[in-house]
């Protein structure tokens, strides 16, 4: 922990006549994986989760995590400076983060790193304190951690009309049949903009983007960006990135999509007040997913199951290995399997370690000895820059009738998830109701379904939407052709945890809405406990089993 840094911040809020600043894991294009060496809350803090933000006051630091990271949290933070504030399921970070800031509180927010949607919501809570949010445009923490950000270079590649199934140019005609005969949709989600160009880079890690905005017109597309760009169609142009601001103030008098959640406060501001501000649905279009882009996700898969052949393999041989080894193991057979990027960092843990929900540090000193669970969650990208994602969890050796007990339950809860019979009314919602319910009913308590049942997959591994969850987000209908995961899991601290996620596609079929795996590798059946299934349950499971990649 840096607490020059500390220091520092606490003269930036006496200078800037501010009693707190939010501090941002992501960057200015809002991405989610943001490099560690690009994360301001990351020098403050030390933790190295995805997701979680910052409320820095002189008296103390309040890091912000959700279920996946309560655990690492403590582990990773030094705990005389900072105070881990873990959010329960279904409790929003705005909502805790208002119920932090005392009344008469003066706020700082970074208006490049702040959604629209966000500023807006947290400015309407703190009216209600009498407190105030000030903007500020540049983040001191970056500022002061200028020498250790380095430039990336971007190798922008177009994909094949093979893998996108539609070219640039038909996806802005379809877009302009949507939009109307006048109108500007601003774009400022980088997988929004990689979707839109059909354009991709594995140069920032874990994703497939590159950093660009665009505006779309009537007439054709802006795409704003400093990397050097292969053709994209006959509608697009590319500017420089500071053009951007400048054309977006130029703007008058007319409809303009935008995305709230992606949209940051500072590039709202520049919008002209004469124009009529409409939700974006681009991000829609992104979500369904054509023939050819199922068709490649299918082939991406099969070899993201093979790579994970080599684990298997590996737990059930005689050598005693570390999760570092596996780790590098799983790497290694995910590159030699054809994957060009990871899409995440790989979860690789052991025993107890597999209740940390997020677990991205493996060790080289911790084995995987008889009786022990191995959580392997990994998944990457492949020629067309769509995610896999996939876990599994291994037992060494002979598991205890508790590991069966809980795994058994886990699995019961995605067979009745998965193989449920939908239909067009249906909402993910529904999907991690039912699969929340089986937890419920098979497992006591102690047990924890700590996260949602799933989330969409596509140009990010977390793609939104689809949410399936027991949010509100999740109340939307089953959509054909959308691409999520379903993983359930259950931890307990100090012993361990569960999860088996498989990614998923919806198609339909009349009336009914049927989920269709894109991964096909087998459940653990030394963890299997049949007893405790229903004669469907153990239809539904020796059915996944015979269509498995291992026979």
């Amino acid at each position: 922990m840096d607490i020059k840094l500390i220091e520092y911040l606490k003269d930036y809020l006496s200078k800037n006549n501010i009693d707190g600043l939010v501090i941002n894991s992501t960057n200015e294009f809002l991405v989610e994986y943001n490099m560690l060496n690009l994360n301001s809350r990351y020098y403050v803090t030390d933790f190295t989760g995805s997701t979680g933000d910052v409320l820095f006051t002189n008296n103390k630091i309040y890091l912000f995590v959700d279920t996946r990271y309560h655990e690492q949290a403590d582990y990773e933070v030094n705990h005389e400076y900072i105070e881990v504030v873990k959010l329960p399921l279904n409790k929003s970070y705005i909502d805790a983060l208002t119920e932090l800031v005392p009344a008469y509180f003066k706020l700082g927010i970074i208006s490049t790193k702040t959604s629209k949607r966000f500023y807006e919501k947290l400015s309407n809570n703190l009216q209600l304190k009498n407190s105030t949010i000030k903007l500020i445009s540049k983040d001191p923490v970056k500022e002061y951690a200028c020498e250790n950000i380095s430039n990336i270079k971007y190798n922008v590649f177009k994909i094949s009309d093979d893998i996108s199934g539609i070219s640039a140019d038909k996806k802005f005609e379809t877009l302009k049949e949507y939009a109307g005969e006048k109108f500007n949709i601003i774009v400022t989600s980088l997988e929004d903009t990689a979707y839109l160009t059909n354009m991709r880079s594995y140069d920032f890690d874990y994703s497939s983007i590159f950093p660009a905005k665009a505006i779309i017109t009537e007439n054709g597309v802006n795409i704003y960006t400093d990397c050097e760009m292969p053709e994209i169609g006959n509608y697009f142009k590319v500017l420089p990135l500071d053009n951007f601001e400048t054309d977006l103030i130029k703007i008058e008098k007319t409809e303009i999509f935008i995305d709230e959640e992606k949209l940051t406060i500072n590039d709202y501001k520049l919008i002209n007040p004469s124009n009529k501000i409409k939700e974006s649905h681009l991000k829609l279009f992104k979500t369904i997913k054509n023939e050819n882009e199922i068709s490649h996700l299918k082939k991406c898969f099969e070899r993201s199951d093979n790579a994970l052949k080599v684990i298997y393999e590996m737990v059930n041989s005689d050598t005693i290995y570390s999760e570092y080894d596996y780790y590098e193991a799983l790497v290694k057979a995910m590159k030699d399997n054809g994957a060009k990027s990871l899409s995440f960092k790989p979860i690789v843990a052991v025993g107890a370690n597999t209740s940390i929900i997020h677990y991205t540090n493996p060790s080289k000193d911790k084995y995987l000895n008889d009786g022990d669970f191995l959580l392997v969650d990994y998944g990457g990208y492949y020629e067309g820059g769509l995610a896999t994602d996939t876990t599994r969890t291994f037992i060494k050796g002979n598991p205890s009738d508790e590991q069966k007990r809980a795994y058994t339950g886990v699995l019961k809860a995605f067979l009745n998830a998965y193989y449920n019979k939908y239909n067009k009314k249906s909402s993910y919602f529904n999907i991690d109701k039912i699969a929340r319910e089986t937890i419920e009913k098979s497992l006591p308590e102690e047990y924890a379904f700590a996260h949602s049942t799933g989330h969409g997959v596509g140009i990010s591994v977390h793609e939104n939407p689809p949410r399936v969850s027991s949010s509100g987000a999740g109340k939307t209908k089953i959509l054909e052709n959308t691409v999520f995961s379903i993983e359930p899991g259950v931890y307990k601290e100090n012993w361990g945890g569960i999860r088996l996620e498989n990614t998923v596609y919806a198609s339909t079929e009349e009336d009914k809405i049927i989920m269709n795996t894109l991964s096909h590798f087998p459940f653990e059946i030394k963890l299997v406990d049949l007893s405790m299934m229903n004669d469907y349950e153990k239809y539904y499971y020796m059915k996944w089993q015979a269509a498995s990649c291992i026979q």
